[in-house]
């Protein structure tokens, strides 16, 4: 029955150039299955260690091994964590990924950021220590001032000299915020003082 069906076959051009045909695509197709497979490792998935609250070199070391590879995104400064750690890490501990795939992780700086001083003259003392607190500046020291405008900035301090707007201070900076008290400073020269001051020789009649 065999060699009665191959022996049709050879004397049929045309049913033989099909089963080669059909025979060469199902190659290409399990040869690209099979390809496909090895170039994404199929169900070969590796499990993301645990970095944070480790230092990046014993980072690296770990991803290193398990074929991981790592990017550092941002740095914070965060005063509750140690400095130089990994805090914060994208895919998470535990996640199944493929080998050679990237880490990108965040550091704890091992110095505090700088921010610039925002405009603060004229706002109400409230506004001004809103917006350093909000900045991620601590809490600002209120010192009080002579000045007719009562609860109104009149500029900021730090370690006794005077702030300009724009400039860099870190983050953990406490300045102090000069506030108007309501009071203007009185003169302290009186018309007596002044008087002394006039040459009497100018109001001598001749």
């Amino acid at each position: 029955m065999l060699k009665k069906i191959l022996s049709y076959i050879r004397t049929h051009n045309i049913l033989r150039h099909a089963l080669y045909i059909t025979a060469t695509f199902l190659v290409v197709i399990i040869i690209a299955s099979i390809g496909m497979n090895v170039y994404t490792q199929h169900g070969e998935a590796i499990r993301v260690p645990q970095l944070k609250g480790l230092r990046l070199p014993e980072a690296i070391a770990l991803l290193e091994r398990e074929s991981l590879n790592y990017e550092v995104v941002d740095s914070l400064y965060d005063t509750t964590q140690k400095p130089g750690i990994i805090i914060e890490m994208t895919p998470h501990s535990g996640s199944s990924v493929k080998r050679n795939r990237t880490i990108y992780l965040v550091i704890n700086s091992v110095v505090p950021q700088k921010l610039s001083i925002p405009y603060l003259t004229d706002l109400s003392s409230r506004q001004a220590q809103s917006l350093l607190e909000g900045l991620g500046f601590p809490s600002p020291e209120i010192v009080y001032v002579s000045s007719r405008y009562k609860d109104l900035v009149v500029g900021a301090n730090y370690k006794g000299r005077s702030v300009r707007v724009g400039e860099k201070f870190p983050v953990t900076s406490k300045l102090q915020l000069l506030v108007g008290n309501g009071i203007e400073e009185e003169l302290t020269d009186s018309v007596d003082s002044l008087a002394d001051q006039v040459d009497p020789e100018l109001f001598v009649e001749e």
